[in-house]
């Protein structure tokens, strides 16, 4: 489903990677959207986005500075992976939302 930039929020997970004009990866597939991401593609004069479905993937409602650590820590785990793989993507998702909650739940973060 396709939606405007001003329709994004936080936590929304886009189906499509994000490149810039100059082809530059700015968002990984599959990734949570964050302020600091939605505030970058208003830069770059992106305006319009796919979107996964809500019945494909929840929406992540964690902190920013939670998913950041729970992504760190998974991309070492999944280093050398073809995200764009779909279920690849899916699994990255799951493992994400699972780590998050357990930071989460944790409270290991200042």
């Amino acid at each position: 489903m396709k939606i405007p930039i001003s329709e994004l929020k936080e936590g929304t997970i886009l189906s499509q990677e994000v490149t810039g004009p100059n082809g530059q990866l700015l968002l990984k597939k599959g990734m949570p959207l964050t302020d600091k991401h939605i505030k970058a593609f208003k830069m770059w004069g992106i305006t319009e986005f796919e979107t996964e479905e809500e019945s494909d993937a929840p929406l992540l409602n964690f902190e920013p500075r939670i998913l950041a650590e729970a992504d760190t820590t998974l991309q070492k785990h999944f280093y050398g992976s073809d995200l764009s793989n779909p279920v690849l993507s899916k699994i990255y998702s799951f493992c994400l939302n699972r780590f998050a909650q357990k930071l989460t739940q944790k409270g290991s973060l200042p």
